[in-house]
């Protein structure tokens, strides 16, 4: 078995999260069977699953482990059928479309919060003592059972999380305590598991718990730490015929200089993994300069499934006219600004140009600063903000672009470049490590610009736009490059890793 661990599946997922979801779902493709590992709680992780187009039995939660709930199936609970009120007895008193509470001669008892993205199911149930003050929240999981049950001190501070089984018993409990000021988990216990109880001071203690215990149900186990907080975890795991580090980003600054979440797996636990697995052969050597007793492989941090690469090619009569994407995080690494600022040099020479960003920010400085230009340049119907996108919901962002930019510090890869191509799309990028010059020619399937040059950046996507013979080369011919990308191709890629 396949084990690809990582923290969770979000709600707003980077490369990281990307990567390993789309190799485990390459690895079960093949019959290979992987499962995605995650080690928060969160209680919406179907859904989230859903969105990077996983499977609920491709994941493997640690609390939904231990909570007996890996294979309970989705049910709706809408807070108008909520059985565990009295509605004969209490009022249900509607306040919009996000919560309603639950009254009581005059009083409100609980506030019912409605589930996330959802209408009128129930999320979570707050409950509130005589003087008003939080007591109590029951959490309800996206399946539509109570997860979880809260209990606050009087100040409102969170004192407990109590973890349920389908029963409604108690199987983990985790206490919370001020420690310098700031509210911290300080134990986690684990209930009459396999008739024992045990206490974890650390949620990490807990989970390297968690996955000797998920290593003992297979064989032939393989276990690969995707992310960084993790990786301390996964040195310590038993019963593994291999274990390896795969790296999503960047490991050192321009200096070379490892970043600090990159040592545990370059240095202080090396000794402790079979290799470590990046996407390019550059950034190999780049890690071999520096640390040449390390196993470093090659293997991609993405696959284009055979399905897509069998579909008709989009022609440019399709898409969107003048239409540039930028697709990625909005934050200060990937230089968003600058990508912006030689739009706006477009902008003035192709009447038909405009700009779609796609992604989430952490960053809301930098996006406010990034509208703020675009008003201040009159652009409002030129430039668009969007929401992000599921996988899905990708297919059609993509098929609708002409052109899309990269202009980040650096890319391990550039899955993002990947999935573009893989729709036909030429690539304007900064000539910056490790992946961007293996993956864009000039003249071929796009153009790879001076690091920081808005100007010749612009000029570049000027140039596509207005020559539709130029565009129709570099798309099919980035189709032509997406196949080195093909699903059949990475996962022998990732086998032989493996094999030998």
């Amino acid at each position: 078995m396949k084990y690809f661990v990582s923290r969770s599946i979000y709600t707003f997922n980077s490369g990281t999260e990307h990567s390993q979801a789309n190799r485990t779902i390459m690895f079960n493709e093949h019959n290979d069977a992987a499962r995605y590992i995650t080690r928060d709680y969160n209680r919406l992780w179907v859904r989230d699953a859903e969105r990077v187009n996983l499977s609920s039995n491709e994941v493997l939660n640690m609390y939904d482990y231990f909570q007996g709930t890996t294979e309970v199936a989705v049910t709706q609970n809408p807070i108008r059928a909520f059985s565990q009120i009295a509605f004969n007895e209490y009022q249900l008193v509607d306040h919009g479309p996000n919560y309603s509470t639950i009254d009581h001669a005059g009083r409100q008892l609980a506030r019912i919060n409605i589930l996330p993205g959802t209408v009128g199911l129930v999320g979570d149930v707050e409950y509130y003592d005589r003087f008003d003050t939080l007591t109590s929240r029951d959490n309800f999981d996206w399946r539509g059972f109570k997860s979880s049950v809260d209990y606050f001190h009087p100040n409102g501070a969170l004192g407990s999380r109590r973890f349920l089984n389908q029963d409604g018993d108690v199987v983990l409990e985790n206490i919370y305590m001020n420690i310098d000021g700031q509210l911290q988990p300080t134990m986690w216990k684990l209930i009459n598991y396999q008739g024992r109880d045990y206490r974890f001071d650390t949620e990490d203690q807990l989970f390297l718990f968690f996955l000797n215990e998920v290593m003992k149900t297979t064989q032939d186990n393989v276990i690969v730490s995707d992310h960084r907080d993790t990786d301390y975890v996964v040195a310590d795991v038993q019963n593994v015929q291999s274990k390896w580090v795969a790296f999503h980003g960047l490991h050192a600054d321009n200096h070379g200089m490892p970043f600090a979440a990159f040592t545990v797996a370059l240095e202080t636990r090396a000794n402790d993994f079979d290799g470590i697995i990046v996407p390019t052969t550059k950034q190999k050597d780049a890690i071999l300069r520096d640390f040449n007793q390390l196993n470093v492989k090659v293997g991609s941090d993405i696959a284009i499934s055979e399905k897509h690469l069998a579909e008709e090619e989009v022609w440019l009569r399709d898409r969107i006219e003048g239409r540039i994407i930028f697709s990625g995080r909005l934050e200060a690494d990937k230089r968003p600004m600058e990508a912006l600022q030689a739009f706006l040099k477009v902008a003035k020479l192709v009447p038909k140009a405009t700009f779609e960003f796609r992604g989430y920010t952490n960053d809301q400085q930098l996006l406010n600063d990034m509208k703020q230009v675009v008003n201040q340049n009159n652009m409002q119907e030129r430039v668009i903000f969007g929401e992000y996108l599921t996988d899905s919901e990708m297919e059609e962002f993509y098929n609708k672009a002409q052109v899309i930019v990269n202009t980040s510090v650096g890319e391990a890869q550039g899955m993002h470049l990947i999935e573009a191509m893989g729709h036909g799309i030429p690539v304007v990028a900064y000539d910056t490590n490790y992946a961007i010059n293996g993956l864009v020619e000039n003249d071929v399937n796009g153009y790879v610009v001076t690091n920081g040059d808005q100007d010749q950046m612009a000029h570049r996507l000027q140039q596509i736009l207005d020559n539709n013979v130029l565009w129709s080369k570099l798309s099919k011919a980035a189709y032509q490059k997406a196949r080195e990308f093909s699903s059949e191709q990475i996962y022998k890629q990732w086998r032989n890793i493996f094999q030998n």
